[in-house]
């Protein structure tokens, strides 16, 4: 091999080691941005009580309940705006909806609904206040071959409007054809609000699927959304709270015993690891784990011992909010006496009924702010905006 074509080996090398360097450096700082703009703190309002704040998905530093603030509400009935050329980054493909069982009947017999039941449908799937909705009415009714992707790092939920004029959740069938498609990017989660560049990614693929298929798009207005999104995503961080109940025996407790006992009090053992009491909806009430983080399952459950348990309250996500919180309570209590155990805070100091009580008060502001808000505890958009 001469000298020039080793020079130019090297040459291509250096090249190819500059660009995967440029855009190993583009991608932290975007990393570093989103980092940012996803942090948050809380102030520590009541004794050191074992609560855990989840939005950012960090279940193991439990902090305190706050106070929060209401704050106004925007319109979002918005006309077309324009759509910008650079996209978001991939993060996760879109979800599909699911209707009860007995719309789902209704819409199989292709039973008519009036124009307020389609209405109520809609509302029922999307919600303006949640959601940023994409409107795609084909010029003439159309069949899906597949379901649109999107690469977005949010929830997308998809809706169409049949040549009956019936909504239901979109499916790619054989002669299915739909009028309109109602397109939705979930605004908020418990990973923060959606970012300019998600939403213009998001915005850029509809209009590319709508020109695909000869389909007009109309849009919200994509800054309010934004703007309303954030202010969303501060009255979710605020209220976003876990609530934590340790309860530690004075020795380790046999596995067989405490399955024993919680499922004589209607605890359910449940793939995650950990033990269930459910509603009768089947949402989950509050639930009962290791504090070693061992999962639960029937191989442990039968031949490990265990020094101490945490009962875990999800509060934005309970119906029935106090209520439930004091019926977590009273068995955390049972818990303690069945166990000859103590119940303790992460620090492992005593939680008195003085301690329990000043966490009540507080769920009492925090479900009182989310009933002002208009997002009811375990209502479906306390559970969307709470997955």
């Amino acid at each position: 091999m001469s000298e020039l074509q080793i020079g130019l080996l090297v040459l291509g090398v250096a090249v190819i080691a500059l660009v995967y360097g440029f855009n190993v450096f583009q991608e932290w700082r975007f990393r570093k941005k989103t980092r940012q703009s996803f942090a948050r703190s809380h102030p520590d309002v009541l004794l050191d009580v074992p609560k855990n704040n989840v939005r950012d998905g960090v279940k193991a530093d439990r902090l305190e309940p706050v106070l929060v603030r209401d704050a106004p509400e925007l319109d979002d009935d918005e006309p077309l705006p324009s759509l910008d050329d650079e996209p978001a980054p991939a993060r996760h493909e879109p979800v599909t909806l699911t209707l009860p069982p007995e719309e789902e009947d209704d819409i199989a017999e292709g039973r008519d609904f009036d124009n307020a039941d389609h209405q109520a449908l809609v509302v029922s799937l999307l919600d303006p206040s949640l959601d940023f909705i994409a409107e795609v009415a084909f010029a003439e009714p159309h069949e899906l071959a597949t379901l649109p992707r999107f690469n977005v790092a949010k929830r997308v939920q998809i809706i169409g409007r049949t040549e009956k004029g019936l909504w239901k959740p979109a499916e790619a069938l054989p002669g299915q054809r739909y009028k309109q498609l109602n397109i939705a990017l979930q605004q908020v989660d418990r990973g923060g609000a959606v970012t300019e560049q998600e939403l213009d990614s998001f915005c850029q693929q509809v209009a590319r699927f709508a020109d695909e298929h000869d389909a007009a798009v109309k849009l919200p207005h994509r800054q309010q959304k934004i703007v309303a999104a954030r202010e969303l995503d501060r009255f979710c961080a605020d209220v976003d709270v876990l609530v934590g109940i340790n309860v530690v025996p004075h020795s380790p407790l046999e596995g067989t015993r405490l399955r024993s006992f919680a499922e004589s009090a209607g605890f359910t053992l449940e793939p995650d690891g950990a033990f269930h009491y459910l509603a009768d909806s089947g949402n989950t009430l509050y639930s009962l784990v290791s504090a070693d983080q061992v999962p639960f399952s029937l191989h442990t459950l039968l031949d490990r011992q265990f020094p101490a348990f945490t009962l875990l309250f999800d509060v934005p996500r309970v119906a029935g909010g106090v209520e439930v919180f004091d019926r977590a309570v009273e068995f955390a209590k049972r818990m303690a006496v069945e166990f000859d155990a103590e119940l303790v805070d992460d620090n492992r100091r005593v939680l008195s009924d003085a301690g329990l009580a000043r966490i009540r008060d507080q769920l009492v502001h925090i479900y009182g702010s989310m009933d002002d808000r208009g997002i009811a505890p375990g209502s479906v958009a306390a559970l969307r905006l709470f997955a």
